[in-house]
C-alpha cells in the first residue's frame, strides 16, 4: 500500500495564500498601501543629517513616542496576541506578546541612545556650554 505524502507549503507559499485571501479585507480598510513609507523617508533623510540633533530628531520621528513606527508595531503585535488568545491559541499569543515586549525594550534603548547622543554633543560644543552657563547661573542679579 503506497504511503500518502502530504505537501506542507513553505513560508513563501503561505504568505502568498494569506495575501490573496485577505486582499478584499485589506481593500476595505483605511490602511496605507505602504505603511513603511514614513520610516523609509526618515532613513533616506538620515544621509542629509549633519548634526547630532538632526540625527536624533529623525530617529525619534521614526521610532520614538506613542505615534511612531516602533510603538505602533508593538501595539499591532499586542493586538495580534490578544486576537490569538481570543481564538484559543495561547502559545502563539504569548509569542506575539513577547515579540511586542522586545520592541518595547528597543524603544527604551533608542530613547537612551538619543539622550546619550545629545549629551555627548551638547556637553562638548562651545555654544552649549555658554547656554548652560546662562541657564544655570541666570542673568546677573537674578534671585535663584
Amino acid at each position: 500500500m503506497p504511503s500518502t505524502i502530504h505537501h506542507r507549503p513553505g513560508s513563501s507559499e503561505l504568505r502568498l495564500r494569506a495575501r490573496r485571501e485577505a486582499a478584499g479585507f485589506l481593500r476595505d480598510l483605511p490602511v496605507p498601501a505602504d505603511p513603511a513609507a514614513p520610516l523609509r523617508a526618515c532613513a533616506e533623510a538620515m544621509s542629509q543629517a549633519s548634526t547630532p540633533a538632526e540625527v536624533h530628531v529623525l530617529t525619534e520621528l521614526a521610532a520614538g513616542g506613542e505615534n511612531a513606527g516602533l510603538i505602533a508595531l508593538r501595539n499591532l503585535l499586542r493586538a495580534a496576541g490578544a486576537r490569538c488568545r481570543e481564538q484559543g491559541d495561547v502559545q502563539l499569543a504569548t509569542r506575539y506578546e513577547r515579540t511586542g515586549d522586545l520592541l518595547n525594550i528597543a524603544d527604551r534603548v533608542l530613547f537612551q541612545l538619543g539622550v546619550d547622543l545629545l549629551t555627548s554633543f551638547y556637553d562638548t560644543s562651545p555654544e552649549a556650554s555658554e547656554v548652560g552657563t546662562v541657564l544655570v547661573g541666570g542673568p546677573e542679579g537674578a534671585s535663584t
